[in-house]
């Protein structure tokens, strides 16, 4: 498994920006024809698990992150979460 020390502390402080990351991880699925319980064994999670992280009902830990960066050979990454708390702080500063 690939360890992200960094992942942690940035997943605690944008635990909101979980949108771009999830929809990544739905247009990997369907591009590549991979169920979610097939990708869940995969990644060693229950499918109830990876359903509960694509609905947004369940934040993954670094480690699930770190699995699917590795399994989707970087098409999904832990960039997806700072790309996203990026552009919503950048939105954030310009109301003010």
């Amino acid at each position: 498994m690939i360890a992200l020390p960094f992942v942690n502390t940035m997943l605690k402080k944008n635990i909101t920006n979980l949108k771009g990351f999830k929809m990544r991880l739905i247009e990997y699925l369907k591009q590549e024809g991979i169920t979610q319980a097939k990708f869940a064994r995969k990644i060693k999670l229950s499918p109830a698990g990876i359903c509960r992280i694509i609905k947004g009902n369940r934040f993954p830990r670094p480690e699930t992150i770190a699995a699917i960066d590795f399994w989707t050979q970087g098409q999904v990454t832990h960039n997806d979460f700072y790309e996203e708390a990026q552009a919503n702080k950048q939105s954030a500063v310009s109301q003010v």
